[in-house]
């Protein structure tokens, strides 16, 4: 190109790489380089209501990227399931639902992924003793165990 300047329209991932301007003239050659980061989407995880559930909670997953053409939605799931949606319910948690959750999004412009963590822990147990949890000898102890 002869020109002080490129366009570089409807940028795309492939056009990620060095650029080098050169100049010259009578009093000689000097030469610059940019290099250009084409960074498909702008990804981002929400989690309705939070990443650390009880068990038995629900909770879903929602996937959103900036920008782009017609983007395909991939989560993997801790177990590698594969669910194509950019929305993942996941009901009624259990343990084995912990785990690292993937959003992988896909287009003509390349692909990008991001990772969230799930947590779910079982119900808080309280046990207590009524009247008291010291007892004389021959006495009675009512002892209760709650899951909360």
């Amino acid at each position: 190109v002869t020109s002080d300047m490129l366009p570089v329209n409807n940028v795309m991932t492939n056009d990620t790489g060095e650029y080098t301007c050169i100049v010259t003239s009578e009093a000689g050659n000097a030469k610059t380089s940019v290099t250009l980061s084409v960074e498909p989407y702008d990804l981002s995880v929400e989690a309705n209501p939070g990443l650390e559930l009880t068990f038995g909670e629900n909770v879903t997953l929602t996937c959103t990227s900036e920008g782009g053409p017609t983007l395909n939605y991939t989560w993997m799931l801790p177990d590698d399931t594969e669910v194509t949606s950019g929305m993942l319910p996941v009901n009624n948690v259990m343990t084995n639902d912990t785990g690292e959750y993937t959003c992988i999004v896909t287009s003509e412009a390349g692909n990008a992924n991001t990772s969230v963590t799930l947590s779910v822990v079982p119900y808080n147990i309280t046990l207590s003793a009524e009247p008291s949890p010291k007892v004389a000898f021959g006495g009675n102890v009512t002892l209760t165990c709650r899951a909360i």
